[in-house]
C-alpha cells in the first residue's frame, strides 16, 4: 500500500502506507511517515519529512530533484517533495479519482 521510487541522488524512498491500529479493536490508519534507504557501503534508513496527507493506494514518480504524489485511497490531492528543502509542498490541482491507483512506466528507445 505504500509507493516507492529512486531519488536523483540514488537513495530509495518509500513512501507512506497504511499501520494498522489496535484501541479497542483494529482499523487502518493512512500515514504520512517517509523514509529514505542509502544504498551502498554505509547502508542505513533516513527519515524525510512527512508527507502533508496521509495516504494509501497512490502513486509516486521522481523527477528533477523532486518527488510527485498523488490520489490514493480516499484521496484525490497531489503533492509534491523537494528533496534539496526536505519538504512537501501541495499541488494546486487535484486528481479526478479516489480511488487507489497502480502504475509503472519505464523508457522506450528512440524511434528510428
Amino acid at each position: 500500500e505504500s509507493c516507492g521510487c529512486v531519488m536523483s541522488d540514488g537513495r530509495v524512498a518509500v513512501l507512506s502506507g497504511i499501520s494498522d491500529r489496535s484501541i479497542g479493536g483494529t482499523y487502518t490508519v493512512a500515514t504520512m511517515s517517509c523514509e529514505a534507504l542509502m544504498v551502498g557501503e554505509d547502508e542505513h534508513w533516513q527519515s524525510l519529512a512527512p508527507m502533508q496527507i496521509p495516504r494509501f493506494g497512490f502513486t509516486c514518480a521522481a523527477v528533477a530533484g523532486c518527488i510527485i504524489v498523488a490520489g490514493g485511497y480516499q484521496n484525490t490531492i497531489a503533492e509534491v517533495y523537494d528533496e534539496m528543502l526536505n519538504r512537501w509542498i501541495l499541488l494546486p490541482c487535484n486528481v479526478p479519482y479516489t480511488r487507489p491507483w497502480w502504475t509503472d512506466g519505464g523508457l522506450s528507445p528512440p524511434d528510428e
